[in-house]
């Protein structure tokens, strides 16, 4: 009987029953929620807003102070709008003298400061200790007008005590000096370094850090890199621009690798579970052989692998032991920096001795650039290979063309021997590779050498010629 009267109601009547309806339900204050129920919703808001919404209920006024993340920025405390040294450090102080320093996520520091501020910065760094962080970072940049002024990392703070609750650890603009004794970080899993000068190396350092998973190391100044005792759980290593003078890495489990360092004496234990890895030799001479002797053949495992590395256009025979064979390798990128005289097309074959040592690869992409005046002879003695069948190559790219006679006559001897072939793509990219002034000339030397090996005719169903800049296009 009650639902057939509402139903008779007008719309105006049954909107004011619904209303009373809803202001007769029994309401839910927030601050009728149990303590840790608040918490947890607090924790989900930046530390600003919760500190702005503890001013709503004389309940709530101390919750701010469990907040789990503390990220003192200046986008973080002043929207924005830099306020100097000085006001910075009296904001940070300020809030953590109030907060009760118990159950941390994250504590960040994202500011440029120096030295000048050390007893600062190792009270937050203390604080971070007491509190149990498990995400530490500290990030000083822009950095100071003096290199000597660049804080020093209490890492005497971190012993094997008062660091076991450090997860994940990031260091941008700092100086490390890890001592003999050191023992700390024992359930480290995340290291990241970003220019950070490290004056004894870390093999003081990273032996303790028994779990360590990630280890990050970037534009950093440490003299060496050397860790004969493996890490056994790494997983991820990322070496670059440290200015390395020697390397040593023994890591059975790694599983993605990316370096670009000088071409120092380097020992690398194998890397069996290796699946990826990115490559770059920074060198001015030709390192070919350097980065398959001393790198490569570490992975013999890997399935996908770029490369960045320096051809010098000579008549050279690919020295890698034929005994290393990369099984297990179907994606290969390279990018080459190609030296002296380009007529001489024995440089680039010689990347014809790398795939045949590639049973199982499927995708080859190549991009060669140049670094002198184009001069083309017309010489230049091939590298023999054993004419092995690649028998799994199905797509290869090649651009940039800096080296057109050694490049097709590559793309030659992969349409021979790719018996699984499906496209092959030459992107000659003229223009770019030497600019207005050349492109004329790398536009006629490329139709001419196209035009030689015949290569569109013979293999229409396979090979994609882009269009290249005709003779005479500016």
């Amino acid at each position: 009987m009650g639902k057939r009267w509402v139903m008779e109601m007008s719309p105006q009547e049954a909107r004011r029953f619904k209303l009373r309806r809803h202001n007769s339900r029994p309401k839910t204050r927030l601050d009728n929620l149990p303590e840790d129920v608040i918490q947890k919703i607090l924790s989900r808001l930046p530390l600003k807003e919760v500190v702005q919404i503890s001013t709503l209920s004389s309940g709530w006024r101390h919750v701010w102070r469990y907040h789990p993340d503390l990220i003192f920025s200046v986008e973080k405390l002043f929207d924005g709008k830099d306020k100097g040294d000085q006001e910075f450090v009296t904001s940070v102080n300020d809030i953590l003298k109030d907060h009760y320093c118990t159950a941390v996520n994250k504590f960040k520091v994202n500011y440029g400061l120096s030295e000048e501020h050390g007893d600062d910065l190792d009270g937050w760094l203390s604080f971070a200790v007491l509190s149990k962080a498990k995400n530490v970072v500290l990030d000083l940049r822009p950095p100071p007008k003096c290199p000597d002024d660049v804080y020093n990392f209490p890492l005497h703070l971190f012993d094997d005590r008062n660091s076991s609750c450090v997860l994940s650890l990031r260091l941008v603009l700092v100086c490390l000096r890890p001592a003999l004794n050191f023992c700390g970080f024992a359930n480290l899993r995340s290291l990241k370094l970003h220019r950070v000068y490290v004056s004894k190396g870390l093999h003081c350092m990273l032996p303790h850090c028994a779990v360590l998973e990630w280890l990050s190391l970037t534009d950093c100044f440490m003299p060496s890199f050397t860790m004969s005792e493996p890490l056994d759980h790494l997983q991820y290593a990322c070496i670059q621009n440290c200015s390395l003078q020697s390397m040593e890495l023994h890591a059975p489990n790694l599983t993605v690798f990316n370096y670009s360092e000088q071409d120092v004496p380097i020992v690398l234990g194998k890397f069996h579970k290796l699946t990826k890895a990115k490559i770059e030799v920074l060198s001015d001479s030709d390192n070919l052989d350097y980065t398959f002797s001393h790198l490569v053949r570490a992975m013999s495992n890997v399935e996908e692998i770029s490369l960045r590395i320096h051809i010098e256009n000579e008549a050279r025979q690919f020295m890698t032991d034929s005994r290393c064979d990369f099984i297990n390798l179907r994606h290969l990128n390279i990018e080459v920096l190609v030296d002296r005289d380009p007529g001489c097309s024995s440089g680039i074959l010689r990347l014809a001795s790398l795939l045949e040592l590639t049973p199982s690869l499927e995708v080859f992409n190549l991009h060669v650039l140049f670094n002198s005046s184009l001069r083309y002879n017309g010489g230049g003695d091939a590298t023999k290979t054993s004419g092995h069948k690649l028998r799994h190559l199905k797509r290869v790219y090649m651009s940039g063309f800096a080296d057109p006679r050694g490049q097709l006559e590559l793309a030659w001897y992969i349409l021979q021997h790719a018996t699984a072939l499906e496209r092959m793509v030459i992107d000659p990219d003229v223009k770019t590779r030497f600019g207005s002034h050349r492109a004329v000339e790398g536009g006629q030397l490329f139709q001419d050498l196209l035009a030689k090996y015949l290569l569109l005719p013979r293999f229409p169903e396979v090979l994609t010629v882009l269009r290249a800049p005709p003779p005479g296009h500016q």
